[in-house]
């Protein structure tokens, strides 16, 4: 557990650190750890300077309602942060960005969208990338008109730089949705997040969406469940050990010490988005011990095991932020 303390202890350093870069107090609470979480699985400690400089490039570099403002401008502002140069990182992103408007109409995802592909550019062609990044969201669209939004575009990102073959990917994900949506396991959009994640996992549908009904269960029943809008979690944490208990304990503890700090209670930020984040934290001890056979059943197109799960994390992390954020704009708007 030394290990594990030292990522909770780095995560909330972090946390507090971000507390204080500019326009901190315009944020959500969701957002500022969220992005803390980020910097956790990257093992990287916030150098409050470091991000407000990002800050002020974003700031230079784009307009007053551009996308990259509003949610996106703190997890835009940790990507290039980790960059040597900054504004050329920046320019990168919104060079993708504006590809990206060649086939989608200009959102706050689509950001993301092109973060996820930036952060890819090593292993895949970017044009490539931006391209399938549309076949991807159309499959989405063929399959679920009314389910597919603007807030798959992201999974659409991470399939499309992922994938080697998105025909067979897509009938994967179809096989995996419609089983898990008879087992009643979520709302219809989430299962189909969820879907998508597992399309990551080198099983065949059935095994792993059974392995996933299991994860599941034990987590409901260690009362640190991952439910709604987070659930496409668990198409990643599943699949990181064969002892699915221990890992769910371990999330226990985790949420315990948690909801101890000031920020992390059920009040303030909840049990869901705090499960989600001790479930994070126990995958990232996990990870860097992954042995393997569990190596064998998360897809190699990275040729890293650890980044491709981290990618996903990391992606699943800001996604659900980002509907956190939503979700509590609405309620303040509304009251």
């Amino acid at each position: 557990m030394i290990n594990m303390n030292e990522k909770i202890t780095l995560f909330l350093e972090n946390n507090r650190a971000l507390e204080d870069v500019k326009g901190s107090w315009g944020m959500y609470g969701f957002q500022i750890k969220s992005s803390a979480l980020t910097c956790t699985m990257k093992n990287q400690r916030v150098e409050v300077d470091k991000i407000n400089l990002a800050l002020d490039t974003i700031k230079k570099n784009t307009s007053m309602f551009s996308n990259f403002r509003g949610i996106n401008k703190l997890t835009t502002a940790i990507t290039i942060s980790f960059e040597d140069d900054m504004e050329g990182s920046l320019k990168e992103i919104i060079s993708i960005y504006e590809n990206l408007k060649d086939n989608f109409f200009p959102n706050e995802y689509l950001v993301m969208a092109a973060q996820v592909i930036f952060n890819a550019r090593y292993r895949v062609n970017v044009d490539d990338a931006v391209k399938n990044t549309r076949v991807a969201y159309d499959y989405m669209k063929k399959h679920h008109r009314f389910l597919t939004g603007q807030e798959d575009i992201a999974n659409a990102a991470i399939i499309a730089t992922t994938s080697s073959n998105l025909e067979e990917t897509f009938k994967e994900i179809e096989e995996s949705y419609q089983y898990l949506k008879d087992n009643g396991i979520s709302y219809s959009n989430n299962i189909q997040s969820l879907s998508h994640i597992l399309s990551l996992i080198n099983l065949p549908s059935r095994q792993k969406c059974d392995e996933v009904l299991e994860m599941n269960s034990i987590l409901k029943e260690n009362k640190v469940p991952v439910k709604d809008y987070l659930i496409p979690m668990l198409g990643i944490i599943t699949f990181l050990t064969d002892n699915k208990k221990k890992f769910a304990e371990n999330i226990s503890d985790i949420s315990i010490i948690l909801k101890k700090e000031k920020g992390f209670g059920n009040f303030a930020l909840g049990a869901n988005f705090r499960n989600m984040i001790s479930a994070t934290l126990v995958s990232l001890d996990y990870l860097e011990n992954i042995d393997s056979n569990v190596k064998e059943n998360i897809i190699s197109n990275t040729n890293n095991i650890a980044l491709t799960v981290a990618i996903a994390m990391q992606t699943a992390v800001i996604v659900s932020s980002a509907a956190a954020a939503s979700a509590a704009s609405a309620s303040s708007s509304s009251s």
